[in-house]
């Protein structure tokens, strides 16, 4: 699994999103904090997911955030959060994961840039993407991204299509879009943040006659995100019955 860590920073202040995966990678981030004195002032995690809920003893006593939907989900499944990090994670960092606390306010009460909250059901239960007008940068925790489908399974096909429509005015004005799975999406290039929305879109509008989709995603696909395909399939398919 790659999974992407984001640190903004205005100074010496920094806002840690998602930071992941392995110890040796937490390390790094700390490393490489330590290396341009940056002080993390606050973390985010997007959401529930044990890949997003991860922290190191280095970073920090800051805050660490997320929308009160998610901090509520990962309260309600804090062990079984902990229990799939085994393989990945010494116990001392496994202790730490999931351990935010809720924010739902509009933005983000950092010293740095303006970020802002973008709150939605896609995904995952309380799904909080982050929008920097200043330079133009959507973190979109694990939507639009090159290398994965929606995943629908946990919120629903019509959660997602919604959390999508509301991503949508930000990813218009989007310079850059950072995934949490897969590279960043340049506007004005053939991979732009429209057009990972516009294949999103157009992937869940296939699932109404699967047999003429065609995603490039699926083509060689792992065998996991070929069964979330089929699942979304499934869905689609109970819903039109």
């Amino acid at each position: 699994m790659s999974t992407t860590s984001t640190v903004v920073y205005d100074g010496g202040h920094a806002l840690l999103v998602d930071p992941a995966w392995t110890a040796e990678e937490l390390e790094a981030i700390a490393d490489e904090l330590a290396a341009r004195n940056l002080k993390v002032e606050l973390g985010w995690a997007t959401h529930a997911h044990h890949d997003h809920l991860l922290w190191h003893p280095r970073f920090g006593p800051a805050p660490r955030w997320a929308t009160s939907r998610a901090a509520d989900v990962a309260a309600e499944h804090l062990n079984q959060l902990r229990a799939a990090l085994e393989p990945t994670l010494p116990a001392g960092l496994r202790s730490l994961a999931g351990a935010v606390q809720a924010y739902d306010g509009a933005r983000l009460p950092w010293r740095g840039t303006v970020a802002e909250v973008v709150a939605h059901q896609a995904h995952a239960p309380g799904h909080g993407a982050l929008w920097l007008p200043g330079p133009g940068v959507l973190l979109a925790g694990d939507m639009l991204s090159e290398q994965e489908i929606p995943l629908c399974a946990e919120t629903g096909i019509e959660a997602y299509r919604d959390g999508l429509d509301q991503l949508a005015p930000y990813v218009a004005r989007a310079r850059v879009l950072i995934p949490g799975h897969g590279t960043p999406a340049l506007a004005s290039t053939p991979d732009s943040p429209i057009a990972r929305l516009s294949a999103d879109r157009a992937y869940l509008d296939a699932l109404a006659a699967p047999a003429t989709a065609g995603d490039p995603r699926l083509g060689d696909a792992p065998d996991w995100l070929l069964a979330e395909h089929e699942a979304n399939v499934a869905a689609a398919r109970d819903a039109q019955a």
